[in-house]
């Protein structure tokens, strides 16, 4: 028998193993446990993002403004509503935004017109 063989029937027959099937169980709660904090955080962040740039489109739809994405204030990035040249809001909120010295020669051609509202899909009636 080949060494291959002779290694891949030993495999088998460890995997079908019930002590080796319970550590190898225990092995992985342990290794989710420490991976499940990074993970949730990760996701917190994602989804921080995601609701910062939903607001700002929305609103700037809403006032028939400008918004600008990663505009940097104090060394983060925010999505900032502009309307007439003039910062309007940002978020995550910033305390006197209209005084921020990063925002005072803003490149206009930076801030984007918000994308059309897409329509909702309606589900087919059943009956």
């Amino acid at each position: 028998m080949s060494a291959a063989k002779t290694i891949a029937t030993a495999a088998r027959a460890v995997a079908r193993n019930k002590a080796v099937q319970g550590a190898a169980a225990a092995a992985a709660a342990k290794a989710a446990t420490r991976a499940e904090p990074l993970l949730r955080e990760r996701y917190d962040r994602w989804s921080g993002r995601r609701l910062n740039r939903d607001r700002a489109i929305k609103l700037a739809r809403q006032i028939r403004g400008q918004w600008s994405e990663d505009t940097i204030i104090s060394g983060e990035p925010h999505h900032v509503v502009w309307k007439d040249g003039a910062p309007v809001e940002a978020f995550p909120p910033v305390a006197d935004l209209e005084l921020r010295p990063e925002l005072r020669d803003f490149d206009e051609h930076l801030a984007k017109a918000p994308p059309p509202e897409r329509e909702r899909r309606r589900l087919p009636r059943r009956g």
